[in-house]
Parts: C-alpha cells; structure tokens; sequence
C-alpha cells in the first residue's frame, strides 16, 4: 500500500520565494554587467581620443621642424602673405595684404604652408603652419670693432597637426631667433 505524505506547512510558506530571489540576484548581476560594459566603453573611448591627440602633437611637432629647416636657410622667401609667410605689423591700420595677421583657429585659412606629402602616417590630413616674421633688431652682443652690423630676426611659427580623425586638432607655437649679417 502506498503512503500519501502531506505537505507540512513549511512547505507551503516558501512557495516562489527561490524563484523571487534568484530573479533579484539576476538583476543585480545584469545591472552590474551593464555598467561594467559601459565603463569599459568609456575607457576605450578615452584611450582612442588621447591616442588621436598625440598623433596630433606629433604631426604638429613634425611641422615645426620642417619650419626650422627653412628658416634656418640663407634666404627665406618674401613675407608677403602668401605662401604660409606673414609679417606682423606693428600698425594695426596698416593695410597690406602681408600685414594680416593669420587666423590660426580658422581651419578654412588658406595661407598655411603644408609639409611634403607623406612626412607623418596614419593622419586624416598632413600638418602645415605659418611664419610670421617680427623684427629684426641690432645685435648688441655683436662686437664693436666689426665693420658690418649685426642683426637678429625674430619669428613666430605656428603649426597645427591632425590626429588619424579630423576633429582632433593640435596647434603648437614657438619663437625663433635668427642671427646674421
């Protein structure tokens, strides 16, 4: 003969409860997962962005050189607005075309000066930059008993370099000092 065995009323307290629980835990498990996720995004996002940046500096840095190389020349070309050079003026009336100051946030300007092709990889475009030429003073380090005058150039040069995207733009600016008769 078979035995029928009753509930006990234990069992009848815990109806679904194991499921209610383990459900909570699955989503708390899915909360955390979901911000982890989402963490990890955000790191991977930065880690591209300052990657973008640096290939910028670089670019930026590459193109200061190229503008030391030639101004480190005999002869520069005439400052006349054209062709990446620029006087300053110190006339702010003045109105020749040379005496315009670049704009270098305009990212439409079309005065920059590019580097040669292909100087920097893996760039959405090759860095380029301007020279302004400032003043040009007597150098009074020179020695006296010299029968020419010596003088000293000053130049502003302002590059900018791309990153692998366009939208991350570096602009890097130095002065240069150019002695000579």
């Amino acid at each position: 003969m078979r035995k029928v065995f009753k509930s006990s009323s234990i069992m009848v307290g815990q109806r679904g409860a194991a499921l209610i629980v383990s459900l909570v835990f699955m989503l708390i498990l899915t909360i955390i997962g979901a911000a982890s996720m989402q963490s990890a995004t955000m790191q991977e996002r930065m880690a591209g962005n300052a990657r973008n940046v640096e290939q910028a500096f670089q670019a930026a840095e590459a193109a200061l050189r190229q503008a030391e190389d030639e101004l480190s020349q005999t002869s520069v070309g005439p400052f006349n607005g054209s062709g990446g050079l620029y006087l300053w003026c110190a006339d702010p009336t003045d109105s020749r075309v040379a005496c315009k100051a670049p704009d270098w946030k305009d990212r439409d300007l079309k005065g920059w000066k590019a580097v040669a092709a292909d100087t920097v990889v893996g760039v959405s475009q090759q860095p380029d930059y301007i020279i302004e030429e400032l003043n040009t003073f007597a150098d009074s380090s020179a020695a006296l008993d010299s029968d020419k005058m010596s003088t000293m150039a000053f130049y502003r040069v302002t590059a900018r370099g791309y990153g692998s995207s366009d939208r991350s733009m570096v602009v890097l600016s130095i002065m240069y000092k150019r002695g000579g008769n």
